[in-house]
């Protein structure tokens, strides 16, 4: 790939909008030599208004066969828990060839929404009955050829699930082919890294399921080993989703999941807490200070009745947040920021609440969290248009009406807050053009 030099009339950068802001792409995909306020030069490629790409903190790519296939009662108590049935039928019924194929169009859907790289949160390993495949990252493979094939930058999150409640309870027969011992694991996902090595757009971290699918013993051993092995690799695991889980965990561990975790492992900017739904403010302020990402997913976390993540006390404190799309019912960021907010406002009664004091302004305070954090989330250079930065741009469509004549600094109000047709006209990762 050649280095290109482009000359954009709006970008939004991390001190915000400026206009005429000049900038380089290097011949490693990177972002090179920004300035505003510049000239345009012979050579330069005109853009209009471009934001930083942003992450996708938490996928499961095989629920989007699924989307709306459990939009039904089975009884007056329907709950996470009876959906997690449903989830469980679906994916034993997906091939390694079909995961591929799901998996492919939804990162091109992601790209088109604006997402520029995707945290597969993976648990898909083996054959239904938990017999693993010829090859035992198979399952791994297909997600990794997926992203190759769309185009999306890939952190792929092998899961380590043991078990199908606090306590180590034995797996679930629907649950067989997430299982593996630690051996098995470490083999799995060293197979996967091997894979995609020569690919540095790619990274394979790690995730443990949840507290309840992974035993405090394990959990140390798993750590110890993966800490040793890849020490700047993100870890991500579910914790502190569902009101039962904070209750089951107190009953088992003596402590509530966030607690827990705190209490017993160094958490570090390199660590993604998936939900965190229920904490308490001790929970929430001491997270927020230890430099982890949360990653929130507002459709699913409404769609499964999870509860509303403390958003204004975390941010407050300083916490680093992401989004997800997690089920993947709703495959727009801009979906997903717009409901963070919204049901911030349901449950306080108040508006903008996800406002800063340098940023009064939802939209822009908004996405720049979420851009920022999704490069902690994968631990990558990327969501923002700075220099050493991935050349991972959106270029808006400039022709809709309601934004011809916008200020710069309402722009990304009217992108959260006045949807109408996909906002995005053009996606680079790494420097080259994917849509």
């Amino acid at each position: 790939m050649k280095a290109q030099d482009y000359f954009i009339s709006k970008a939004f950068l991390p001190t915000g909008w400026a206009r005429d802001v000049r900038l380089r792409v290097t011949d490693q995909g990177l972002i090179a030599n920004v300035r505003a306020g510049a000239i345009a030069e012979p050579g330069d490629q005109h853009l209009g208004t471009v934001l930083p790409g942003i992450a996708n903190a938490h996928s499961h790519a095989f629920q989007r066969a699924m989307a709306g296939m459990s939009e039904y009662r089975m009884s007056h108590t329907d709950s996470f828990w009876s959906w997690r049935n449903t989830m469980y039928q679906y994916a034993n019924r997906v091939s390694p060839q079909g995961l591929h194929a799901i998996a492919s169009q939804l990162y091109v859907e992601m790209l088109k929404g604006g997402y520029t790289s995707v945290a597969e949160f993976h648990y898909l390993h083996h054959q239904p009955d938990g017999t693993r495949y010829a090859n035992r990252s198979q399952l791994s493979q297909s997600i990794i050829d997926a992203a190759n094939l769309s185009g999306i930058n890939l952190t792929l999150l092998p899961v380590l699930y043991m078990a199908s409640g606090f306590g180590g309870a034995g797996l679930l027969d629907a649950q067989k082919r997430f299982g593996n011992s630690l051996n098995d694991y470490f083999k799995l996902h060293g197979e996967a890294s091997n894979y995609c090595a020569d690919q540095p757009q790619h990274c394979v971290g790690m995730a443990l399921h949840s507290l309840r699918a992974v035993t405090p013993e394990a959990i140390d051993q798993a750590l110890g080993h993966f800490i040793h092995a890849h020490p700047q690799r993100p870890i991500h695991i579910h914790v502190a989703e569902q009101l039962r889980e904070v209750e089951q965990s107190l009953a088992i561990l003596g402590q509530r999941p966030v607690e827990w975790l705190l209490n017993n492992h160094k958490i570090d900017s390199n660590w993604c807490l998936i939900h965190a739904t229920h904490m308490t403010m001790e929970e929430t302020t001491a997270l927020a200070a230890t430099g982890a990402t949360v990653g929130i997913c507002p459709t699913t976390e409404a769609n499964l009745g999870d509860g509303l993540f403390p958003l204004d006390d975390y941010l407050r404190a300083g916490g680093s947040i992401a989004i997800g799309s997690d089920g993947n019912s709703a495959i727009d960021p801009f979906e997903e920021m717009r409901w963070l907010e919204y049901g911030q406002r349901l449950a306080s009664g108040r508006r903008n609440v996800a406002t800063g004091k340098n940023d009064m302004h939802t939209g822009s305070h908004l996405y720049r969290n979420c851009a920022v954090g999704g490069g902690c989330a994968i631990n990558a250079p990327t969501g923002a248009i700075a220099d050493g930065c991935r050349a991972d741009l959106l270029v808006l469509d400039d022709r809709p009406p309601e934004r011809a004549e916008l200020e710069p600094r309402y722009l990304l109000d009217n992108l959260l807050f006045s949807p109408s047709e996909r906002p995005i006209a053009d996606v680079m990762v790494n420097g080259k053009w994917r849509i």
